[in-house]
Parts: C-alpha cells; structure tokens; sequence
C-alpha cells in the first residue's frame, strides 16, 4: 500500500527569519511535489509559495492555545523563569518554558485532527533539506501498526526536533486529544518538565500497550547527543538545534565515530566544512 505523506513544521517571526523561511525554500527544492508541507505561523504571513505548501496560522487554527498561551504568558515561571529559593536570583531555563513549547504540540494535534494522509512527519523549524529525502526509509519507519516514531532519550526524552504520527491509527485522534488536553487541564504544570519533550514523553507513557518505534532503539548507536544527524535521516536533513542555528551547521562532535565514513560520501557535510579532512 502506497501511504500518503504530509510534512509539519511551525514558527513565529523570529525563528523564521533565522531558520525557517531556509527550511521552506529547501522543502520546495528537495522534495518531491506530492509531498506536501504544512507550516503552521504566527506573527510572520507566509511570502514563500509553491504548489505543495500550505500554510495555517496556529492560533486561529488553535484557539485553545490560544487561550492557554494568553492564561499564562505573563506568568514568568511558566515562560521558564527559575527563582533560586535562598537568592532569588532569576534565569531562564527552556525545560520550564511551557508557553513557548506548547505551539510544536499544537500544531501536530491540529494536523492529526484534519489531515486526509496517512503519515505525518513533523519538522522542527531549525531544520532544512540538503539532500533528496529517501522516502522509503521515512516510510518505513512507521508501521502501519504503530501509533508514532520518535528519537528516545534516556533521562533528556524524546528528541521533538522530529516526530512521526500514524494518522490511520485507531488511536490517532485520541493520542491528539491526550496531548493538547495536558496542556488545557493543567496537567502541564505538575511535570517536573515542561518542554515538549517531555510532554511527548508522558503523552506516550498513556498508551504503554500501543506500539511505538524508537529510533534510538530501531537503529542503535546513535547517542543522546544529536541522535536526528547520526540517524539515516541525516543523509538529507540537517537539524540546527540549539546554537547550532548560529554556526549553521552540526558539529563533528555530534557524530559518533561510526558515522565518519558514511559522511565522506554526503556533499552536505564536506561543504559546510566539518569534513573538509575528507575531501581530495
């Protein structure tokens, strides 16, 4: 059976001008054309347009996040303020950012809920496409039996840079359901994490009798670190987490050792330098 196969990505101004308007442009030069992305924005309209790009603007889309994001925006410590209890000295830590962290969830809630596909591939906005996508190993990652195929993480969960929903899954709209209610019932705040990807995490832990891939497990070896570059998903997709958004690229620290050789062979990661060792 051929599945049909929907893209996911979501952003507000800022990350678009520093990420995501390069992962459209290469979404629309790599891709194949029935192969359709879903960009859901905030504050930045879409300016960018191609045949198989759509674009939904999250907050009219989801007023419930809406709604969440306007209840609790002005709370500091739910935007991820921590107060040290003898100080009172302030810093800002993202895995207590609830607010900022609840759009990448809604945004694939909202999608599983209205898409006609049968495989969705949600992308975090600080990736982009250096290589033709192989579709039959992004198939094959997601069984027709699993409900959802994620990057596992001992001790940091799931890596949410990526995630992979079975639309056809008898569990699938529920499984959408129990995300976005973590968040509009309060259930977010008794987490010891509020980042996404721990949501996801304890989302999962709710159907623990409902197949679910592990990418970590599935391939092995491919560390906590960077798990999406080392997997074989880095032979066409770059993911500029964290400050790599600065250096535009993955490090070579992130690549455990095995990986080196498959490397040479990938134009990406000679052209960005990291590999220039191996060139001739």
């Amino acid at each position: 059976m051929n599945r049909k196969l929907e893209v996911i990505t979501t952003y507000n101004k800022k990350y678009y001008d520093i990420c995501g308007k390069k992962m459209i442009e290469t979404f629309i030069a790599k891709w194949p054309k029935n192969v359709h992305l879903y960009a859901y924005w905030q504050e930045q309209e879409p300016e960018i347009f191609a045949d198989n790009v759509h674009y939904v603007e999250l907050y009219k889309a989801q007023p419930q996040l809406k709604k969440f994001v306007d209840e609790n925006k002005n709370d500091l410590v739910k935007c991820g303020t921590v107060i040290k209890k003898l100080t009172g000295d302030r810093t800002y830590s993202f895995r207590h950012d609830g607010v900022k962290f609840s759009h990448k969830v809604f945004a694939q809630t909202h999608r599983i809920k209205n898409t006609n596909a049968d495989i969705l591939l949600y992308l975090d906005a600080d990736t982009y496409t250096h290589a033709t996508p192989n579709l039959d190993y992004i198939h094959s990652i997601l069984p027709e039996d699993h409900l959802c195929t994620y990057f596992g993480r001992p001790k940091l969960y799931d890596e949410t840079g990526f995630y992979m929903h079975n639309a056809k899954h008898h569990d699938a709209l529920v499984w959408a359901e129990t995300l976005e209610k973590i968040y509009t019932e309060g259930e977010l705040w008794t987490y010891p994490l509020q980042v996404d990807c721990y949501t996801m995490y304890a989302g999962r832990q709710k159907y623990p009798h409902t197949k679910q891939l592990d990418l970590v497990e599935h391939h092995g070896g491919l560390g906590k670190k960077h798990p999406f570059v080392n997997s074989p998903l880095g032979e066409f997709l770059e993911h500029l987490k964290g400050d790599r958004k600065e250096l535009g690229h993955s490090r070579a620290s992130d690549f455990k050792e095995r990986f080196e050789e498959r490397n040479k062979s990938i134009d990406h990661w000679k052209r960005v330098g990291k590999y220039h060792k191996y060139d001739n």
